[in-house]
């Protein structure tokens, strides 16, 4: 459904920026992605940076840093650069006045409330605009709840944005109220910061700094303050209903179901395997696994070595398109019985082509599984 004030808006970027920033967008009074690329050229363009691009990156945050800190009613640098809040505000649902180039009161209070609902307004109190904030504003993430989402992520997700907003690499992640990869990151990068890692140090990434740290970090039943709430988050982003807060013996009975359902040792404390699992799909790496997959025969030779090595489950495909490679990739005559005769059970995998999800089309899907 069209909205009068996005159409005024995309009419504005067009009239105003169309032959200075290399696009256009469609008029049509729908926010979108290319609304939003061309307010971010536009911005780009009052910077004064030379080279445009959809992406409100480093160079943008930079320069809008040092230029203007903080943008309000007195230092606001022009009615067009006034004007591209304003629009960028209406493309994200909130009341950006008249497109008119004035930072008036109700501009000012749609900025507050838009810090408000990013749960920043702790970092960055009051009325005006901060860099981050803008960045925020120039983008297709939600802050408030959509499509059913849930409160409790939704103050996790803001929680982590006022709390770590400040710190150089995180960014304003979504208050929509559902998990994605960037709130996950996020998470990544609180308990990175709160294991004492620098700035430029810290990456969202589950390497061998984080977990070194996570091994000296396990909590239980009476753990409070922040390591709690970080460990409730990873719960309740794990779709675990828990309260957001202290580690009580309510949180302790839905880790112990978790740890049950991931098969890990029924604890009920949140120990390494247990923060692994609920961090990155691939868990504990440390941890043996009891089920490989594999695309050579199982022999008796090494269907010993694997009973021998601690596992109980073995994947084999059904079908080989290749005549040439791999020749024992299809599962072979007499393997079954060899993976019984051993005590092994064998779960059957179906792959012709690719290994990744683009592959994967509806088209595609059909035509295989006929």
């Amino acid at each position: 459904m069209a909205d009068e004030m996005v159409l005024n808006a995309q009419k504005f970027v067009n009239q105003t920026y169309g032959s200075k920033i290399g696009m256009t967008v469609t008029e049509d009074g729908k926010t979108g992605w290319n609304t939003m690329y061309a307010l971010t050229r536009a911005l780009q363009y009052e910077l004064g940076i030379t080279t445009l691009s959809n992406s409100f990156g480093p160079t943008t945050l930079s320069t809008l840093t040092s230029k203007y800190p903080s943008i309000n009613a007195s230092s606001v640098p022009s009615a067009n650069f006034c004007r591209i809040i304003q629009a960028a505000l209406y493309c994200k649902g909130y009341d950006g006045g008249s497109i008119d180039g004035a930072y008036s009161a109700r501009v000012a209070t749609s900025v507050a409330s838009l810090k408000a609902d990013m749960g920043v307004t702790g970092a960055y109190p009051g009325s005006s605009l901060e860099p981050k904030v803008f960045k925020g504003l120039l983008n297709m993430d939600a802050y408030v709840t959509v499509n059913n989402g849930s409160t409790s992520v939704r103050e996790i997700q803001q929680w982590l944005n006022g709390r770590y907003v400040n710190r150089a690499d995180f960014y304003i992640i979504p208050c929509d109220g559902h998990n994605s990869r960037d709130v996950a990151k996020s998470l990544l990068y609180a308990i990175q910061y709160e294991l004492g890692m620098a700035d430029g140090t810290a990456n969202g990434v589950f390497g061998p700094g984080t977990q070194s740290g996570l091994r000296s970090h396990p909590v239980a039943v009476g753990t409070t303050g922040t390591w709690s709430l970080l460990f409730t988050a990873a719960m309740i982003l794990n779709d675990n209903s828990v309260p957001f807060g202290n580690f009580t013996s309510t949180v302790a009975d839905s880790v112990r179901w978790f740890q049950d359902f991931v098969k890990l040792p029924v604890t009920g404390v949140g120990d390494f395997a247990t923060w692994a699992s609920l961090l990155v799909s691939t868990g504990d790496p440390s941890r043996k696994g009891s089920a490989c997959d594999g695309v050579t025969m199982i022999t008796p030779a090494r269907a010993q070595a694997l009973k021998d090595a601690g596992y109980k489950y073995v994947g084999r495909y059904l079908y080989n398109p290749s005549t040439t490679s791999l020749p024992e990739k299809a599962i072979q005559p007499g393997e079954l019985a060899t993976i019984k005769a051993y005590g092994l059970r064998c779960f059957p995998i179906y792959q012709t082509y690719a290994r990744s999800a683009d592959y994967y089309t509806p088209s595609r899907a059909a035509s295989t599984a006929s």
